[in-house]
């Protein structure tokens, strides 16, 4: 898997990625945190970014699987309490 997030910052935006089919994201959060790892696709390029699914400390298991889209990327919100969050991505 490839790590996709590692951060303490209260938000943090990932590097975009192709998926060349479905694919997994994983993340690790620690219990009590109100952080939440945010999956948004496009279409293209010149499209706006939506959101696709997330994933937070009571997502259990922590790992969600997608149907391939031409862009993604993880983004994290909420991490107010300055905890290491961390996500992967996986085909």
């Amino acid at each position: 898997m490839t790590e996709r997030i590692n951060a303490i910052t209260a938000t943090a935006i990932g590097v975009a990625f192709s998926p060349a089919g479905d694919f997994s994201i994983q993340a690790d959060i620690p219990a009590g945190s109100s952080a939440v790892i945010n999956v948004e696709g496009q279409a293209d390029a010149a499209a706006p970014w939506v959101s696709l699914g997330g994933i937070s400390a009571s997502t259990i298991p922590p790992m969600r699987r997608f149907a391939k889209c031409p862009n993604v990327r993880l983004t994290l919100s909420g991490n107010s309490d300055g905890k290491t969050i961390k996500a992967w991505s996986g085909e």
